[in-house]
Parts: structure tokens; C-alpha cells; sequence
């Protein structure tokens, strides 16, 4: 909880996250007319907002996210991708938002966030959660559910990169969650790309849920690939 709270003294409200994002990839080139935005967030209705800032100032986003912001798409998905992204100087340029999320309830207690309409609190990221808990039960012989496709990826995904019987703690999972779905875009980016060159900045960070429909993003990471040349990019 401690870890939390001293990354929230540091947070940024959403809107100006994403305002922040437009402003610092002017700066190599990237603009809301040449690029396509892709986000990867949970499914879950609190990402919303998340969804219509990025709108708001990108355009409307490729989704790339399943339950807990995990990355299943594969090569095909991003293939479909790059055929959706303007080339206008010749250049293909994506921006890449992969954010799980994460509740913080006015009892300070991380996990849990106050939904709309309900009298009681309820578990964010819920997926992970559920992890957690399977985690630790022991049982760690994960398999495909073909009733429950995106659960069972995420069990498998993420299972193999936890150390022996650890059981780490929901925000951990979460910053687990966020660093993997980061490595698979990339990995997907780089089987889908073709020959026409792809500059791709990748934004990450966590989206915190607040009382009273607050949400803050906090642990962000971000960097532009341009011609195999990394640039990061200060915030």
C-alpha cells in the first residue's frame, strides 16, 4: 500500500497525460494526422475515460486489450493495424498506450474501487485479482480454457515470470501485467512489420481509480523507436 501511495504523490490526472503524450511526440514528429493510436487497457467499463481522453486528442484508438490490458492479438492483429495507419511522409507511425489498472478505495486499501450504482466495493484489476488468488492456492499448472479463453492466457502469460511459490502483491502483478503486455507489442510489431518503415513510441504506466471517479495515471515509462534508434521521451 505504501508503494502506492508514494507513486500517487507523483500522479497525473488522465486528461493531462494524454494532453502531456500529444506534446512530447510533436517534438519527433509524431501528430494526431499522421499516427494511429493503439491501446491496450482491460476491458473493464472503469477504462473508459482512459479510451475517450486518448480519442479526444489521437483520434479513434486501434484496441489492442484483453482482461487485465494483456496483448493477444498476435501478428495478424497488428498487421490489421499497420493497414490502418497514415503514411502521409512516407513513414508509418504508431503510438502504442498499454495501461492496466488498478483500484485505490477512500480506505486506502489498493485493489478495491467503489463502482457506479453499487453499495459496495469491488476488486480492480478483477482479473488479476483472481490470479492472485489462484496463485496462491498452489496450483500452478495452467492450461487453455476454451470457456474462459483471455483468463486462462493471462494464467499462462504471466505464471512462468512469477519466481517459484512467490505470490506477489496486486499492485506487483499489475506492474507485471504492464511490463509483459509491453514486451508482446513489441514483439508483435516487429513480426508484422514489413518493409515501409514503422516509427513506434510506446507509452505505459498505471491507471489508478480514485474516489469519487478520480483516476490518476502513476510508474510511467515512455520511448520513441525510430529508425532502430530509441529516444526516450522526458515526463
Amino acid at each position: 500500500m505504501e508503494d502506492l501511495r508514494v507513486q500517487l504523490t507523483e500522479s497525473v490526472a488522465v486528461d493531462d497525460f494524454v494532453t502531456w503524450s500529444e506534446w512530447a511526440l510533436a517534438r519527433v514528429g509524431f501528430r494526431p494526422s499522421n499516427t494511429l493510436a493503439v491501446v491496450d487497457v482491460c476491458r473493464d467499463e472503469l477504462m473508459a475515460d482512459f479510451d475517450d481522453a486518448v480519442s479526444v486528442v489521437w483520434g479513434k484508438p486501434f484496441d489492442i486489450g484483453a482482461l487485465a490490458g494483456m496483448v493477444f492479438l498476435g501478428k495478424t492483429g497488428l498487421q490489421a493495424a499497420l493497414s490502418h495507419v497514415p503514411g502521409e511522409d512516407g513513414r508509418h507511425r504508431f503510438v502504442v498506450f498499454c495501461f492496466p489498472h488498478i483500484g485505490f478505495d477512500d480506505e486506502g486499501t489498493v485493489g478495491r474501487v467503489l463502482r457506479r450504482g453499487m453499495s459496495r466495493a469491488s476488486t480492480a484489476c478483477g482479473a488479476l485479482a483472481a490470479f492472485r488468488s489462484e496463485l496462491a492456492t498452489g496450483d500452478r499448472a495452467f492450461s487453455l480454457d476454451t470457456d474462459d479463453v483471455e483468463q486462462s492466457l493471462l494464467r499462462m502469460r504471466l505464471a512462468p515470470l512469477v519466481p517459484g511459490t512467490e505470490v506477489p502483491s496486486l499492485l506487483g502483478l499489475t506492474e507485471l501485467a504492464r511490463a509483459t503486455a509491453v514486451a508482446d507489442v513489441r514483439h508483435f510489431v516487429d513480426l508484422a512489420r514489413g518493409s515501409e518503415p514503422v516509427d513506434v513510441a510506446y507509452i505505459s504506466g498505471i491507471v489508478v481509480h480514485l474516489p469519487e471517479g478520480v483516476d490518476r495515471v502513476v510508474s510511467v515509462a515512455a520511448e520513441v523507436i525510430i529508425d532502430d534508434i530509441v529516444i526516450a521521451l522526458p515526463h
